[in-house]
């Protein structure tokens, strides 16, 4: 006869504001105790139990001990019009699983995934938090109806109607808990082969599918991580460089579990004051967190991946808590004014990026009330058309100067100030000489145009204006520029000949001016040192001039620049940089090694013995 103890369930069960809610089921009593061990030292709970459950539903109190510990009231979290749109609204449970569905589901919830340690992609797989949570009225109510509120325009029906529509669709959700054991092949695909086993496995599913299946494998894994760190780490295992299907999973995953405050925290570690914590993140987001800081290693891990390029998600995380940082009142330092004014400086150099401020139009406000603040005098803060006019002035090109104007004119602070915005976009429109001078690295001018025609119109700038600035923009030929303002290092162009050039004194013994570029050439791209900036750097970064998709590439692999009228390519990677010359044999630079750049020759970066197909990066040095 088959024993009854395989249907025996152990629940740990905590008390929050004299309400049980189930921290987690076990199958093994020496599991569940350890995890009720756990959640004592942590005091943060005034009492903790195990029931024992058997499989008609009989419970049983097995252990039960009090802490010192004292709940606080977990609430939702505000969300706006603006977190909410036509892509995460559900009329089918499936749909729950998809990453819209649990954006918005992670921003509502923040202190209460916060306070359980677990992402939505854990929870919706599991009957008995999702039983509990519905219990938890002055959470699950005001959850509901908050979620009701903001899509019933949407669907263009009443809230109270979306309201009953929601509640069925949580019943369902529960349902489908119930079945979650016939998922576990997925679990195994996954522990064997990888994101690209998983996604394997699901070819045989209907689409719809795909996410249910999906955040059930990952949430497996996760499931026995109990603190933030070890669930990054957990996640990052499964990533591999350069694999673009699979790296957009491992993104959603990172990002659902990295966006929140309690999770950045804990990836920080120790930090001395605000500052420092947000130069650790920027430092992150663009991949070259220095592993000499006392940070964790978690933290040093997550920078290593997002060094290489893509993780749109995850930065955009990441961005967000920068963003939340600076727009509080925490001071930056712990120190005097102008260590606090040093800090904001340090910080606004990370973020700025070819279009203004990273972080759109929420950095943008929150970059201006910190601004405004730190630059501020006597107690009084500092004046809104002074500040933004700084603020804009530490970007040194026109597109950055004017993305910056149009996220903080679509910001709702920026809104009430829109006069001052408006006159400061359009003053800068008049020193624009060149389309070209609004084009990020590989954009073309007509897709400048039309973008700056979207932003344009939302940022509020009166249609008329709009059309008229990009009529001028359209105008210009897109190689021109103007004599009185040159290009950032860009020589001016002379003047154009006159009827009366035969008539001219000319001195022949005046040398005439002779200017000297390095052009490279990569995939169809070309670059100019110095007419596209003084200094260009390779790498696997997204934020180099050429990047690579070199796995053995390093995240900022070499530099070159011009250093006494020779250009100059500098080693700043760990496996090396081959330079060929023509009719020579290849030098091969290490970290830190220099070599002068004669008139052409190819940069080669790769490890052939390895697979790897290397990068060739061709140069000349042109006269003219």
């Amino acid at each position: 006869m088959m024993s009854r103890r395989r249907d025996v369930k152990f629940e740990v069960v905590v008390e929050q504001g004299g309400k049980p809610n189930i921290d987690g089921v076990f199958e093994d009593e020496a599991a569940a105790r350890e995890r009720a061990g756990y959640l004592l030292r942590l005091a943060k709970f005034p009492v903790v139990r195990i029931m024992k459950v058997n499989g008609a539903g009989k419970e049983e109190v097995i252990f039960q001990k009090a802490s010192s510990g004292g709940a606080k009231t977990t609430t939702i979290s505000h969300i706006d019009d603006a977190e909410v749109s036509a892509a995460d609204l559900c009329t089918d449970a499936l749909q729950v699983f998809s990453f819209a569905s649990r954006k918005v589901l992670l921003r509502l919830l923040r202190g209460y995934w916060d306070e359980q340690a677990v992402i939505p992609a854990e929870q919706l797989h599991r009957y008995y938090p999702l039983r509990y949570f519905e219990r938890e009225a002055l959470l699950f109510n005001p959850a509901i109806m908050r979620l009701a509120t903001l899509q019933a325009p949407l669907l263009g029906i009443k809230p109270f109607d979306r309201h009953d529509q929601i509640l069925r669709l949580f019943g369902a959700l529960k349902e489908l808990a119930q079945a979650s054991d016939t998922l576990a092949p997925f679990d195994q695909a996954l522990a064997r082969g990888g994101v690209a086993g998983l996604l394997a496995a699901t070819l045989d599913r209907a689409p719809e599918e795909r996410d249910r299946l999906v955040t059930h494998a990952f949430g497996a894994v996760l499931e026995p991580c109990r603190d933030w760190p070890s669930k990054v780490t957990a996640i990052l295992r499964f990533h591999e460089e350069g694999d673009t299907e699979n790296g957009c999973v491992i993104d959603q995953f990172l990002a659902e579990t990295v966006d929140g405050r309690e999770p950045v925290r804990a990836l920080i570690g120790y930090a001395p004051d605000l500052g420092t914590a947000l130069q650790s993140l920027l430092a992150a987001i663009h991949g070259d967190l220095d592993d000499r800081l006392p940070l964790t290693d978690e933290l040093l891990a997550l920078s290593n991946a997002l060094g290489g390029g893509g993780f749109l998600e995850t930065r955009g995380a990441l961005l967000r808590r920068v963003q939340g940082g600076l727009g509080g009142l925490t001071p930056l330092t712990r120190t005097s004014d102008s260590a606090e004014g040093k800090a904001f400086q340090a910080l606004l150099d990370r973020l700025a990026s070819f279009d203004g401020y990273l972080g759109g139009p929420a950095m943008a406000e929150s970059l201006t009330r910190r601004a405004k603040m730190v630059w501020g005098a006597g107690g009084q803060d500092a004046a809104f058309d002074a500040t933004v006019q700084r603020l804009a002035g530490r970007l040194p090109m026109p597109a950055q100067r004017i993305g910056f104007l149009l996220d903080l004119a679509t910001s709702p602070f920026g809104r009430h100030k829109a006069s001052v915005l408006i006159r400061q976009v359009a003053g800068e429109f008049e020193r624009v000489t060149s389309a070209r001078e609004l084009a990020a690295p590989g954009v073309s001018v007509d897709e400048v145009r039309a973008g700056l025609g979207r932003r344009l119109r939302a940022a509020g700038i009166p249609r008329a204006l709009a059309e008229g600035l990009i009529a001028k923009i359209a105008s210009i030929p897109d190689g021109q520029r103007s004599l009185s303002t040159p290009l950032l290092g860009a020589p001016a162009p002379s003047p154009a000949p006159t009827a009366h050039s035969a008539e001219q004194t000319v001195d022949v013994r005046a040398p005439k001016a002779v200017t000297v570029r390095l052009v490279l050439s990569f995939r169809g791209q070309t670059h100019r040192i110095p007419d596209d900036g003084p200094q260009l750097v390779i790498g696997r970064s997204s934020q180099c001039g050429i990047v690579l998709d070199v796995p053995s590439a390093s995240r900022q692999h070499a530099s070159l620049f011009q250093q006494d009228g020779v250009f100059v390519l500098e080693d700043l990677s760990r496996n090396g940089t081959r330079v060929v010359v023509a009719g020579a044999e290849p030098q091969v630079l290490a970290q830190g090694d220099t070599i002068p750049l004669g008139p052409r020759g190819e940069i080669v970066i790769g490890a052939p013995e390895l697979g790897e197909e290397p990068a060739r990066i061709a140069w000349e040095v042109t006269r003219g």
